[in-house]
């Protein structure tokens, strides 16, 4: 089965954009989080 989804390039596609919509209302909280790390590994 996993064969034959690389073979089909529409399925990572997909994959990938369903990913990036995924992480993408998530960005900004993230970037906040890097930054709190950031500042406590400066510290």
């Amino acid at each position: 089965m996993a064969d034959q989804d690389f073979k089909e390039p529409y399925n990572i596609f997909y994959f990938f954009g369903f990913i990036a919509a995924l992480l993408i209302p998530t960005l900004p909280a993230t970037l906040t989080w890097i930054r709190v790390v950031n500042g406590y590994a400066g510290y």
